[in-house]
């Protein structure tokens, strides 16, 4: 039997409940409802509070639950079927205002959790960097200002890649062009059953 494949609409339309509890199965219909027809796609959540989806295509979606919540989904194909279906969904959970942690999560296409090892989270040493022209002094000064360290994690929604990097904290304007100096991002594309 072949495998098959679907959209990111249509997982999105079954995705339980419990994985955003304000968004109601209603309001995920309205979401889409609004977008094809070119509409802004806001609407009301649970909370009272205004959730809008910005982008939607056949593998990709993004979701601003609220100001310290934003989601992403795409659909990743994979070499071996899962459930039947040639496709896997990628979440990415990322919450806070100004710095910003994330957690990324994979499922069946029928949401059933997967818990294969398909992505490791980079280390800190992964994403910074000293200039060439900064001592190493002044390094280690910037990087203890970055502590706790939030990692923030990006679907891109134009191919199957995440962008991972530090989300800095509230930081003074004296040091905050250092701070842009050494922060590095990391790119790791998907490979058919983990990304590398």
């Amino acid at each position: 039997m072949q495998a098959q494949t679907t959209t990111v609409k249509e997982v999105f339309k079954a995705m339980p409940d419990s994985l955003v509890p304000y968004l109601s199965a209603n309001s995920r219909l309205d979401f889409i409802d609004f977008l094809e027809s070119n509409m802004e796609a806001r609407v009301t959540n649970e909370l009272n509070g205004k959730s809008i989806m910005t982008t939607l295509n056949d593998s990709f979606l993004s979701l601003l639950l609220n100001e310290a919540s934003h989601l992403q989904m795409r659909l990743l194909p994979v070499t071996d079927p899962v459930d039947g279906m040639q496709q896997i969904v990628c979440l990415v959970q990322t919450f806070g205002v100004t710095a910003r942690e994330s957690v990324v999560s994979f499922y069946s296409c029928s949401w059933r959790p997967l818990n294969e090892p398909m992505l490791v989270k980079p280390s800190i040493d992964d994403l910074l960097q000293c200039p060439a022209d900064m001592n190493s002094e002044r390094f280690s000064e910037l990087k203890a200002m970055l502590q706790p360290y939030l990692i923030e994690a990006q679907l891109s929604p134009s191919d199957n890649s995440i962008v991972w990097q530090l989300s800095p904290p509230v930081i003074t304007s004296d040091d905050k062009e250092d701070i842009l100096r050494v922060l590095f991002k990391k790119t790791v594309n998907w490979m058919g059953n983990s990304f590398k």
